[in-house]
């Protein structure tokens, strides 16, 4: 679809002929002495739903798209995550260098048809309400997929079918010359497909279960259901009864099939208005797993020692999380092996007993094995040694999954 003249420089000056700089500067919260509540619960939700299904680690680069003022590269910041805000508007581009972060927000001008970076520059994008604004929107997702790596992940929150007749859409073509267009979701995920995305699925509860997709044949089945006219349906159904009678059905497939179509029904308006669509270069099916996650064994610690004496004992670890661990020297978050006291009961008497630094950084499934040293606790009795890893600031890694290693060891005068 083509929009009205110039759109793209339109694009560029609309924050000024709009005057929509305070809200710029505050979103997605509303600024002192104004009605915002729904637009802010919206964008909050839209961000919130579109993180969950891009799973944005420590380490990856990602890239925000039509960015705007930078709101959602802002609440990434604040969450500890990484990301370069793309936008046509310099003039926007210079609220989000204002807006009040930890750091100012790293911020390019570029225009999504071209946008301005090297192949495989990103691990993750993001794109919040901001493809429907492009003029040809095959082309954007081409250059999303060119400068994604091989294994990059795409989130688009769109608004959908009947978006540009919508009194507001209509009114802002009108008076500011922006490009307002709907988003069909079978047209967005052949653009994706066609961008060489191998895994492309819309997510029709995401507002609920994020996990939830459907492929767009599925799509499509899904849309035919409520369709399906009553004596078919009711063929199918005497059918289905009849393999019941015979055992071979579900024991209540007449109820599932009578929720799954209100289901149906209910869902398919909302999803078609405002689809999320999450595409992957990766042949595989997205699997979310724990960004910190190990496997660890240990070996060799004395079962007995003196009052502060040091022990050593072997351990050997495998990265088994979606994560880089970086040792001391690295930068960024630090991994270490966490040594807790515990009683003899295995109690928890001290949390933080002692650390011990990797000897390296550790790609996803790396390993490595070395030696630990700690000093033993200054009071006799008897104890239980406890090692697990822990990103320094985030989480220990027992709490999502690793399992523990615990030693006994009697402490002597």
């Amino acid at each position: 679809m083509t929009g009205p003249p110039d759109s793209k420089e339109a694009e560029k000056t609309y924050l000024s002929r709009s005057g929509g700089g305070a809200w710029e500067r505050e979103k997605p919260f509303p600024p002192e002495g104004t009605e915002l509540f729904t637009e802010s619960l919206e964008l909050l939700n839209d961000f919130v739903v579109a993180m969950k299904l891009l799973q944005p680690g420590p380490e990856d680069r990602i890239l925000d798209l039509g960015a705007g003022a930078g709101w959602a590269s802002d609440l990434l910041q604040r969450m500890n995550r990484k990301s370069v805000a793309v936008d046509i508007s310099t003039e926007m581009l210079r609220v989000a260098r204002q807006r009040a972060s930890r750091r100012p927000i790293p911020v390019v001008a570029g225009d999504f048809e071209s946008l301005p970076f090297t192949s495989g520059s990103f691990d993750k994008a993001v794109c919040l309400s901001a493809l429907h604004h492009v003029p040809n929107m095959k082309i954007a997702v081409r250059e999303i997929g060119r400068v994604l790596n091989d294994t990059g992940v795409v989130v688009f929150s769109e608004p959908g079918v009947g978006h540009d007749e919508k009194p507001w859409s209509v009114s802002a073509t009108q008076d500011f010359g922006v490009l307002e267009q709907e988003v069909l979701i079978e047209s967005l995920i052949a653009m994706c497909r066609d961008a060489g995305f191998a895994h492309v699925h819309v997510c029709p509860i995401s507002y609920v279960i994020p996990e939830f997709e459907l492929s767009d044949k599925e799509w499509r089945a899904w849309m035919k259901l409520p369709r399906i006219k009553r004596p078919i349906r009711a063929a199918e159904k005497m059918w289905r009864a009849l393999l019941e009678l015979l055992g071979r059905g579900k024991d209540t497939a007449l109820f599932e099939e009578a929720f799954a179509m209100r289901l149906v029904r209910l869902l398919q308006v909302p999803v078609q208005e405002h689809p999320f669509v999450i595409a992957s270069k990766s042949a595989e099916r997205r699997r979310a797993r724990p960004q910190y996650l190990a496997s660890l064994e240990v070996s060799g610690l004395p079962p007995s020692a003196k009052c502060g004496e040091v022990l050593t004992a072997s351990i050997a670890v495998a990265n088994r999380g979606a994560t880089m661990w970086r040792h001391a020297s690295s930068g960024g978050v630090q991994v270490r092996v966490g040594i807790q006291l515990l009683d003899h009961d295995g109690r928890l008497t001290t949390k933080d007993f002692a650390r011990a630094e990797l000897p390296h950084d550790l790609t996803p499934e790396g390993r490595a094995s070395f030696a630990v040293s700690f000093a033993a606790p200054s009071a006799p009795g008897q104890y239980r040694v406890k090692f697990d890893l822990v990103a320094e600031g985030v989480t220990w890694f027992e709490p999502v999954g690793t399992k523990t290693v615990s030693v006994p060891v009697e402490i002597l005068e």
